[in-house]
């Protein structure tokens, strides 16, 4: 399971990059050859697609990215979809929870009032553009190949800059609701993000991380809601998931594997005979053979 904010920062000859405390831009052509791979972010941040395309799937839906698109993809898991007919360029924009809370308490005059049932359950909020938006970026490029990196008081400012242009469009109301509901939140569900990420093979410190929680304060809190704990409740969600995946898309073993959390074949094979009865392999036969 990828770290992808671990990756961009640890990888400066791949993808260029500016910081300023927690916020991180940066713009790079993707160096990555594995057509899917699972990834996850304790962060939000913001895609802009300068040419090729990219995939972003979760168990509920996906999300085409395409040249000219702007999204913000929330903080969590997915899985990566990768196409090679055209180099995938783009400018990421990463910042924290604190910072969305820094501006939204700062610009809380000029931000409407919205119902907070407007925003959708989503991984990924596209952002509605507008040639202001689209020159904004345009205006980002220039840093990445000048001689001299801009300061850390310019970058805070082009942060600000981006959310200024993205809510003042009326349009983008599921994103400003998003932000004004991560301003308020004091803590996240931990249900929610469990139900969303579970498919991944994540660490407990890292569900914690996004739980906004200590590892001990997740492990009880997670004891207390579930009745169990996390170990078990993964695996009996992870085999289910790949039960249904079998039953109902077909998929090769492979994908299988890596969409329900599993990144090992052995432990896959062995946990699904437990649970099941029949290894993964034989379970799909039987289903080929029913069918026929």
């Amino acid at each position: 399971m990828i770290n992808y904010i671990s990756l961009l920062k640890s990888n400066p000859q791949y993808f260029r990059q500016f910081t300023c405390r927690e916020l991180l831009f940066l713009s790079y052509d993707c160096p990555v050859k594995q057509t899917k791979l699972a990834k996850w972010s304790e962060y939000n941040y913001f895609y802009y697609v300068l040419s090729g395309q990219k995939a972003l799937h979760t168990p509920r839906k996906s999300w085409l990215l395409t040249a000219g698109t702007l999204s913000l993809v929330k903080r969590g898991a997915c899985l990566v979809e990768q196409f090679f007919g055209e180099p995938f360029c783009i400018v990421v924009f990463v910042l924290p929870d604190s910072f969305i809370s820094r501006f939204v308490v700062s610009n809380k005059e000029q931000l409407p009032v919205i119902n907070a049932s407007s925003v959708k359950d989503d991984l990924v909020l596209p952002v509605k553009t507008n040639d202001m938006l689209h020159k904004f970026y345009e205006s980002i490029l220039p840093y990445f190949t000048a001689n001299t990196p801009p300061s850390e008081k310019l970058i805070e400012l082009k942060f600000t800059e981006l959310l200024i242009h993205i809510v003042n469009n009326p349009e983008n109301v599921e994103l400003i609701t998003y932000m004004q509901e991560v301003a308020a939140q004091k803590s996240v569900m931990l249900e929610h993000v469990m139900e969303a990420n579970f498919p991944y093979n994540l660490t407990l410190g890292e569900y914690a991380t996004l739980c906004n929680r200590s590892l001990s304060s997740f492990k009880r809190d997670f004891q207390t809601i579930y009745k169990t704990t996390p170990g078990r409740w993964l695996l009996k969600k992870r085999l289910e998931r790949a039960e249904q995946l079998l039953t109902a898309t077909g998929k090769p073993l492979p994908d299988v594997m890596l969409e329900s959390g599993f990144e090992n074949q052995a432990h896959f094979s062995k946990a699904f005979k437990a649970y099941f009865g029949c290894s993964p392999a034989n379970y799909k036969r039987t289903l080929l053979h029913d069918v026929a």
